[in-house]
């Protein structure tokens, strides 16, 4: 067994001991690729000491095929320069076994539960599902924004769409119908009243029926929100029907697996700030403000520790700067802030 692979063998062997911390730590099924993927998110940090460059090079060294796995890792995703800026270079050094086992378990105390994380993000961006959508949206979308963008859509009977970020939407009004899909993200309707034509929205687990009113309409992370600005809207179930409520201005439900919510009644400027291109909070998990700024920024960002996924925090942001408002917040809750090239984001 390489060092590297009994370094997190032996990491995740203590991980169980103690309480399974770090017990479900990633691993990629080829183990050549598993072990340069240590390597990789173990040299995104900076300073690297001189026993784990040594011990980076000897197992480079030990094989050609680790040379070309750790080689490929850092050109995908458009960063051929991350390879640079994380192995300066050194002479190729040969290092005994044991020197090599000693550097990995100093590793192992000082990057701890992390790794595996950095781990599972470098695989995310190798297989490029943070990099381009996805094939069905390419197929079925009519209207896509890329992130941090927003798109005013003039719809065929004359009612208005605005499409948030990273957002997708197919359309079907042929033969007097009005029906739009959400597809992904968040959208605005501003619709024209036809009470002999209802203008139906669908998403995840949600169908909003309509003749003429304004609301808007959120899906991801496991559910739908639906909030109504203006007129009457019923929001149904798709799977299993049945299940119906109707809301008046300032009403907000969210629909899941589960079922659909009682109204709630959030603040309208906090529910529509994102159409003036605005992102405003109140006491809100660190995490769930990340989440919702990814959807802004065209590249990984990756939060990393539990202490700051709880932390909570309040805020009002432009939405066309992301990074200053992930570095404001940052400061707030005691993050730390990497860059790395393709405008990867680390917080730890």
């Amino acid at each position: 067994m390489s060092p590297v692979k009994e370094e997190w063998k032996t990491s995740v062997e203590q991980d169980k001991a103690n309480g399974g911390q770090d017990a479900g730590a990633y691993r990629h099924a080829d183990p050549i690729t598993d072990e340069a993927l240590t390597w990789f998110v173990t040299l995104l940090d900076a300073p690297v000491d001189p026993d784990t460059r040594a011990a980076y090079q000897a197992w480079r060294n030990r094989d050609p095929r680790h040379a070309a796995a750790f080689d490929r890792l850092s050109s995908l995703g458009s960063m051929p320069e991350l390879q640079a800026a994380t192995l300066a270079h050194h002479p190729q050094t040969a290092t005994s076994p044991t020197a090599g086992r000693s550097a990995a378990r100093r590793r192992s105390g000082r990057f701890g539960g992390w790794r595996a994380s950095l781990a599972a993000a470098a695989l995310l961006l190798a297989i490029g599902v943070h990099l381009q959508p996805t094939l069905t949206l390419r197929l079925t979308a009519d209207h896509r924004t890329a992130a941090g963008e927003r798109r005013e859509i003039a719809l065929p009977d004359r009612s208005l769409l605005i499409l948030d970020t990273d957002s997708a939407v197919a359309l079907d009004f042929a033969e007097g119908r009005r029906h739009v899909r959400l597809l992904r993200g968040q959208a605005y309707f501003d619709v024209v009243s036809d009470p002999a034509h209802p203008f139906r929205v669908t998403a995840g687990f949600s169908e909003v029926e309509v003749t003429g009113t304004a609301f808007t309409v959120r899906s991801d992370g496991g559910q739908d929100a639906v909030f109504l600005e203006r007129g009457r809207v019923s929001v149904s179930r798709r799977e299993p029907p049945g299940q119906t409520v109707s809301l008046v201005p300032g009403d907000r439900v969210t629909a899941t697996v589960d079922g659909l919510s009682a109204p709630a009644r959030p603040d309208p400027a906090v529910a529509l700030a994102w159409k003036d291109g605005r992102y405003v909070f109140h006491d809100q998990p660190f995490a769930a403000i990340v989440d919702t700024i990814r959807r802004y920024h065209g590249a990984p960002i990756i939060l990393i520790g539990d202490r700051l996924a709880g932390a909570r925090v309040s805020g009002n942001y432009r939405l066309d700067d992301p990074i200053a408002a992930l570095r404001s917040l940052a400061d707030v809750v005691g993050a730390r802030v990497t860059e790395l090239p393709a405008g990867i984001i680390l917080l730890r």
